[in-house]
């Protein structure tokens, strides 16, 4: 249990579980929709994201740990946990965990390219252009991919998008790790 406390106080869990639960909460105050959901997990994401890097990514390399296992088994418990937090408010649970899912995998990917320090700026970005006004449900394939954080459950491209991402994150991160 002793390993376990540490590795999630140098991974940051606490700060950024109480971040992810007051973003929670304050969405309990707002008028819910999709695009106030897909900002909700974003948000939640983004405060998981610097701990997806260790205090000295060079020590940690160095370690006889298997690390892509337990990287693995982080950002899944980071999805369960994000998804439960978010889908609380939000429905449907489908569109929420394809969220959490594609949001966490560009987190991941930010992570093993630009360092967790940085593993914001992708989610946020392309949330941000998702919940533009002139993004919203559409017809046309490339526009559901573009903001596929707003499209509607039943959208089978906006899934495959945000599978695609969750998946590339995943490996990405599991077996690289965060960029020192």
């Amino acid at each position: 249990m002793r390993w376990l406390g540490l590795y999630l106080r140098s991974r940051r869990v606490p700060a950024a579980l109480a971040l992810a639960v007051a973003v929670a909460g304050l969405a309990w105050f707002v008028r819910a929709d999709v695009r106030l959901g897909a900002l909700t997990a974003m948000l939640a994401v983004v405060a998981f994201g610097a701990g997806l890097g260790a205090p000295d990514e060079a020590l940690e390399r160095t370690g006889a740990v298997h690390w892509p296992a337990r990287r693995a088994v982080h950002l899944g418990a980071v999805a369960v946990l994000v998804a439960g937090l978010v889908g609380a408010r939000f429905e449907p649970l489908a569109v929420v965990v394809r969220d959490v899912a594609g949001l966490l995998g560009l987190a991941a990917l930010g992570a093993a390219v630009l360092g967790a320090a940085h593993a914001w700026v992708a989610p946020l970005l392309w949330t941000l252009v998702a919940v533009l006004p002139l993004l919203g449900p559409s017809a046309d394939v490339r526009m559901q991919v573009a903001a596929w954080p707003v499209q509607p459950a039943a959208t089978a491209a906006a899934l495959v998008c945000a599978l695609a991402l969750a998946a590339a994150g995943l490996a990405a991160y599991a077996l690289r790790g965060a960029r020192a």
